[in-house]
């Protein structure tokens, strides 16, 4: 049974590469995407059907944790329309949809239990593109699909037996994460929920709950293309009889049809602003609009969205790990307005833009303002735009700018404010039409915050830090990485004060951006923990990993030391040198990927030695070779990293997608180049995975990767060429690529001890 298993998982995998092999022909992009790869191990994606950065994830829940879908899962448990696809912490799987077996006599049903109808499933009947998911259930007498647009998901029934026609629409279920917020959930709890029946077409309700989003709110509109025979309602999986709405807890209802027709086709949009909200939203994206049609309008909304890289390779699995990334990193920032531009704030209250889209439903930047922020500035310089703004509307409720915003509201999760970089980035290419002097306004007051809120336990801010110049080990937990992160995030600040004309701000700022310097050893060579008398955290133990209980943050000493992208030179002088720096970062990648701890983080993955890729507090280390002078060492590591830890599997992500973040990587990486310091108007140069590529420019430009004599050994780099110059550096500005033009590797064979 197992060999039987193997071998349909590889016809599937096969016949999805054969299927990229047709796009030169069709010019359709979206065969060259398996949402597939990396639904399995720990990457957390999950295949929904949705749109480019929309609010509507519609997708098959095989489980209630992480993203809701995992590969290795045999049980259909129903259909959510809100996920988090490739998220760390999970949340959402809200308003489940679940289709009974086809002749199934629902007026009898006195209790409904938890997932008590679910499905076995088999991935040989399974099918998901971009826009577009399809599966068989119940031995496959019932076939269900899925489409989506920005708002509204479509769901598409076809029964062998269409008598007694029912499905159930589960309210309590949702996503039972185990994040620590204020006040502490374990789980997501509903703490109120509603349903009702409008007419024979159609029913409506909300759902409100706690889980890593406090307070969390959807509300939903949905219709059916078959008019309703009966309902039944249930609360705490009881019977409420006689009844046309009902509210509390955990409410689910059972909808009967009446007809003998073998199709039907559900339409629900859904809104975090009310129920009228959600009928708006219905009406401007689902009334009018059939399955077919919305399907077609997805798939031609991501072959756009696609088409704007344009790689040329004969390796057809580098080709689908291209453009699966770049569809991955294309599903944030994440809708979270209303057609009539209302949201509901990090208050907890409805406000409205003034035309522009709201993006707060995910702002996980923690992940996102290291590459994949910076990708979606070049090409789609509108959406950043929005989010920018969305991040200032964000200040001007919550009194701080986003740290990790989820469904609104702010978690507090993870450490950094990570808002500065983005900002700063999206104007360094040339996104500049929102207030600046807000802007700045923003990041100064959130980076003077004493108080920021309450996470893992405990208060954060920035009190400390700025007393101490970091933050002291014996009063925060994870000092050393805040530390490092907030210095970071003061010199993106500093950037982006002396950009708008604000010196003397961006003096104070890149002064507080040396604070890195206060937590690196100079006997160690290592980020070491400081107490608050300023004595060394002893004993000291570099390779030691207590998940979110230690000084670092989802890493050890020898992860967390390089993370200084924005003063590499000053890193190495600390440690005696450029090439002491170099030997340091040989050590980093030649070490025993061994952890040591009794609770090792499991985000530590992807090793190379103690390099782990599959987080991302390292992601930028290996270009720092660049500014140490081994440029062949970067190209050496990237070349390795991009062919043994990414592949086109349900495990081919080596560690969480985190909403576009390990794609991002690959897609800069694969193309030659990438952003080592997102504020530094400069991309790193790597070495290219294809022969060609063309970005098309929103400008109408074109930049254009060549890759001369590149082989399976050919992957280091000889020279490099910017529009017939040879460059006599290894960086390309922000604004070289922006103009477009043409950038040419020549390559060289790899000696065997390169790569060491």
């Amino acid at each position: 049974m197992k060999n039987t298993v193997i071998l349909c998982v590889y016809f599937v995998f096969s016949f999805m590469l054969a299927s990229c092999k047709k796009t030169p022909a069709s010019n359709d992009y979206t065969v060259c995407v398996n949402k597939f790869v990396g639904t399995g191990g720990n990457g957390r994606v999950t295949p929904v059907a949705s749109v480019p950065f929309g609010m509507m994830q519609l997708g098959a829940d095989t489980r209630p944790s992480g993203s809701g879908y995992h590969y290795d899962d045999s049980t259909i448990l129903g259909f959510s329309h809100l996920h988090k696809s490739g998220g760390g912490c999970a949340d959402f799987q809200d308003i489940l949809f679940m289709p009974l077996p086809g002749g199934i006599v629902t007026d009898t049903i006195q209790e409904i239990r938890p997932l008590q109808f679910q499905s076995v499933f088999s991935h040989n009947s399974e099918m998901a593109t971009p826009g577009y998911y399809k599966i068989d259930l119940y031995d496959g007498t019932l076939s269900v699909e899925l489409t989506a647009s920005r708002r509204c998901g479509m769901q598409r029934y076809t029964y062998q037996n269409a008598k007694n026609k029912s499905v159930l629409v589960d309210l309590e279920y949702g996503s039972q994460c185990a994040c620590t917020i204020q006040p502490a959930h374990d789980v997501d709890t509903v703490y109120s929920s509603f349903i009702e029946q409008v007419d024979a077409h159609t029913i409506r309700g909300y759902r409100k709950s706690n889980g890593w989003a406090y307070h969390q709110q959807i509300y939903f509109y949905t219709t059916f293309s078959t008019p309703i025979r009966s309902t039944a309602f249930y609360v705490d999986n009881l019977p409420v009889k006689e009844k046309k709405s009902v509210c509390g807890e955990n409410v689910k209802m059972l909808v009967n049809f009446e007809d003998n027709k073998n199709e039907l086709v559900i339409k629900t949009a859904i809104s975090g602003v009310d129920m009228e909200g959600a009928r708006q939203n219905w009406l401007a994206e689902a009334d009018g609009n059939d399955f077919e049609k919305t399907r077609t309008e997805a798939s031609r909304d991501w072959n756009k969205i696609l088409s704007q890289i344009e790689v040329r390779t004969t390796d057809a699995k580098k080709k689908e790990l291209f453009y699966t990334s770049l569809h991955n990193v294309m599903l944030y920032p994440m809708l979270s307005s209303d057609v009539d531009n209302r949201f509901r704030g990090p208050d907890e209250q409805v406000h409205q833009t003034d035309g522009f889209d709201y993006y707060g439903a995910v702002i996980g930047l923690w992940d996102t303002f290291r590459a994949a922020c910076p990708l979606t500035a070049v090409l789609h310089p509108d959406i950043m735009l929005d989010y920018v703004k969305t991040a200032l509307e964000h200040y001007k409720y919550a009194g701080q700018l986003p740290i990790w915003t989820l469904a609104g509201m702010e978690t507090y999760q993870m450490i950094g404010i990570h808002s500065m970089p983005l900002i700063t980035n999206c104007f360094m290419n040339g996104i500049k039409d929102f207030d600046t002097k807000q802007a700045l306004e923003a990041m100064v007051h959130s980076s003077m915050k004493d108080t920021c809120g309450y996470s893992m336990g405990y208060f954060v801010g920035l009190k400390n830090y700025k007393k101490y110049g970091y933050v002291p080990c014996d009063l925060e937990m994870e000092a050393t990485a805040r530390t490092l992160e907030y210095a970071f995030d003061d010199e993106a600040t500093a950037r982006f004060a002396s950009l708008t004309g604000e010196t003397e701000t961006a003096v104070l700022f890149h002064q507080r951006a040396q604070n890195y310097r206060n937590v690196i050893d100079p006997e160690t060579h290592l980020a070491r923990g400081r107490d608050s008398k300023g004595g060394w955290r002893t004993p000291f133990h570099p390779l030691r990993s207590e998940h979110r209980k230690d000084d670092y943050c989802e890493g050890n000493a020898w992860q967390w030391t390089f993370f200084v992208p924005h003063d590499v030179d000053g890193l190495a002088a600390i440690m005696g040198g450029k090439q002491a720096l170099e030997a340091r970062l040989d050590s980093l990648f030649t070490k025993s990927s061994a952890v040591h701890g009794d609770d090792v983080s499991g985000d530590i993955s992807g090793l190379i030695g103690q390099y782990a890729h599959g987080n991302e507090p390292g992601h930028h280390t290996i270009y720092m070779y660049n500014k140490v002078g081994a440029p062949h060492k970067a190209q050496g590591y990237v070349h390795r990293v991009l062919n043994t830890l990414y592949d086109n599997t349900p495990e081919g992500i080596c560690g969480n997608e985190d909403t576009g973040q390990m794609s991002a990587w690959y897609i800069f990486s694969s193309l030659g180049f990438y952003p080592m310091n997102p504020v530094s108007g400069q991309y790193e140069l790597g070495t290219p995975s294809f022969e060609k590529a063309v970005i098309h420019l929103p400008s109408g430009r074109d930049f254009s990767i060549k890759a001369e004599g590149l082989s399976e050994q050919n992957y280091l780099v000889e020279s490099v060429w910017l529009n017939g110059v040879k460059l006599e550096r290894t960086y390309i500005t922000f604004q070289e690529l922006l103009a477009g033009g043409e950038l040419v590797f020549k390559m060289e064979q790899a000696p065997a001890d390169k790569n060491k």
